[in-house]
């Protein structure tokens, strides 16, 4: 077993208080009185805050809650962009600020409104969630139609081909049209090969309809809404495509006006956008002159930029960074964030081997001390239940505690390794049996923790660890032979990624009425009837979690860090819409002034 990692208490290294409101649990320590933050709330240290009040009283600034315009945003990307034109590639690292979708995530339900949706796992597949962008409204008048009303006063930038007209509902057409026929699309390959892609597409005046498939046309509103963006017309038309980024034409907050490959990105205010603020009624937006995109790979260099103030905010993915962080940076904004990446051994169920047996499924999950992983691996930075559901607001009406699951479910988080035997003997392997694993070489150490639990219980498995390419190659092909080390995004559990028959996702190879019913369900009547919706998901998640499809382990928290010149931003960098990380862009600000008086 590998020795545990000690877990150096957040209370060691700072003293935290609660920025938001929130429940609180309050005791004393040596180091004096701690708050416990309330997780998903924004937390400071007591000796930042006496920093930042101290150079907002001395310089005489303004309140952090008080808009300011101006300044530039400096963020980090990891690689450079894949492309630029969104028929073409998927993965554009510009998209979402310079084009704009029909839908988008409601800043006014978010942290800085209402707080129903905290902007940290998308809008959870419930469409009451999403507010009108390029589209005033939307309806479904019947089980088959879709139909948008296009915004008026929407401007495409001052820039040739369009030289600022107005935003159409023809536009809106024409990039519909374009990505559900377009094959290199990811719309294309995902959905009008089996048949779901939207048909008979007509404008009248600002209204644009649509014929969809009666079974998925909820699912269609959703993606056709909040995963697509729209790209000029014009700049095809003159240019053959949009690959190159010297010719992008959006409607969005911020216009690209410089790429230097491998280097950085910069944008500039978009100074005709249409939006107001939803919050600070009638500001226009957006409040910053620009913003840049740095191209840094090595992630020591990452953290050298954010905590020297290059770079204004940075996500952290292990707990001892974020600790280092906040002792080296008292002043330091921090939001704890449930893991959205949930990775699991995820074992093939309908090849004949001892893993097709549901009992020996449940039995390696009884055999994993998932809250000694929790306490020792993690430092206690994690959630032993994760999945199918995370436990967010935006998330709250379906996610089922895990002493309200079922008796089965919550024994397979109860580490008991000798009914894990009894149940591999009552399966057919009293003395165990081997097993293997594919993984990528980065999940050897965890997995090798996996492999001694399982090793008590008589399971040998064997950790077959690749480079990236040969792992990948296995992982999309589902080439494996028997476990893989992989993942499901917890933010589209609408989507039941890891369940659905047709998925690419479903590795074990399930299927079952229950989940198909459901999946069914949910694909007519998204957007048309959330709450149904709802308790769908609700009445699903405990079945999904009995099948064991997976070794359940700890889900890791990430850290969102930030410097407290960025303001109104409240760690929001995964967006509140289908597919929207970076909409937080058109509503933050920069306060200059505290910056440089911070000596920055």
């Amino acid at each position: 077993m590998k020795s545990k990692i000690s877990w150096i208490c957040v209370s060691c290294l700072m003293v935290v208080t609660l920025v938001l409101t929130s429940c609180e649990t309050v005791e004393d320590t040596d180091e004096g009185k701690v708050i416990t933050e309330n997780e998903g709330q924004i937390i400071v240290s007591e000796t930042g805050t006496e920093i930042v009040e101290k150079v907002i009283e001395e310089e005489g600034l303004l309140d952090p809650e008080v808009p300011k315009y101006g300044g530039t945003l400096t963020t980090i990307i990891g690689t450079d962009p894949l492309g630029f034109d969104y028929a073409y590639t998927r993965l554009m690292t510009s998209l979402t600020l310079q084009n704009e979708e029909l839908t988008m995530g409601d800043w006014a339900k978010g942290p800085a409104g209402t707080g129903e949706n905290d902007w940290s796992a998308g809008f959870g597949g419930n469409m009451q969630q999403l507010t009108g962008c390029l589209a005033e409204s939307w309806s479904t008048p019947d089980n088959e139609t879709i139909s948008y009303t296009i915004r008026k006063g929407v401007h495409w930038w001052d820039k040739t081909p369009a030289n600022g007209r107005e935003f159409t509902a023809e536009d809106a057409a024409w990039n519909i049209e374009r990505n559900f026929s377009e094959k290199s699309s990811y719309l294309a390959a995902s959905y009008t090969v089996k048949g779901w892609n939207p048909t008979n597409i007509t404008v009248n005046g600002d209204t644009i309809t649509m014929k969809v498939l009666p079974e998925s046309q909820g699912l269609m509103l959703a993606v056709i809404s909040d995963y697509l963006w729209h790209m000029c017309p014009d700049v095809v038309d003159v240019y053959g495509d949009g690959k190159d980024w010297h010719n992008i034409l959006g409607t969005g907050p911020y216009m690209l006006v410089d790429y230097l490959t491998s280097s950085m990105l910069r944008y500039e205010r978009n100074p005709n956008y249409w939006q107001t603020d939803p919050i600070n009624t009638g500001n226009e937006l957006p409040y910053m002159d620009g913003l840049k995109q740095l191209i840094i790979s090595d992630t020591s260099t990452q953290q050298a930029a954010f905590r020297t103030g290059k770079v204004d905010w940075q996500s952290v993915i292990d707990w001892e960074t974020k600790d280092l962080m906040l002792k080296q940076n008292p002043e330091l904004l921090l939001k704890v964030k449930k893991g959205e990446g949930i990775n699991f051994p995820w074992g093939k169920i309908n090849t004949g081997l001892p893993i097709a047996d549901i009992r020996v499924r449940q039995a390696l999950n009884m055999a994993v001390n998932q809250q000694e992983m929790l306490e020792d691996y993690y430092g206690g930075n994690a959630d032993l239940l994760n999945w199918p559901y995370m436990d967010t607001p935006v998330f709250s009406s379906i996610y089922t505690p895990l002493n309200e699951q079922p008796q089965i479910v919550q024994d397979m988080f109860g580490y008991d390794p000798e009914r894990a035997k009894a149940l591999l003997k009552e399966a057919g392997y009293p003395n165990g049996f081997k097993t293997k694993i594919d993984c990528s070489t980065n999940n050897v150490d965890l997995l090798s923790i996996v492999r001694e639990y399982l090793l008590g219980v008589g399971v040998d498995m064997e950790i077959a660890a690749h480079d990236f390419g040969v792992y990948w190659s296995l992982r999309s092909a589902v080439s494996f032979d028997e476990y893989i080390y992989s993942n499901d995004m917890a933010s589209l559990a609408f989507r039941m990624l890891c369940v659905g028959s047709t998925s690419v996702w479903n590795y074990a190879g399930f299927s079952h009425e229950k989940t198909e019913t459901a999946l069914n369900e949910i694909s007519r009547n998204m957007g048309k009837d959330d709450a149904y919706v709802a308790k769908i998901l609700k009445e699903i998640g405990p079945f999904e979690l009995e099948q064991a499809l997976a070794i359940y382990l700890p889900i890791p928290h990430t850290f969102t860090l930030w410097w407290p010149w960025l303001q109104n931003f409240y760690g929001s960098n995964s967006g509140g819409g289908y597919f929207t990380p970076d909409q937080y862009v058109t509503y933050v600000w920069i306060d200059t002034d505290m910056k440089k008086a911070m000596g920055y």
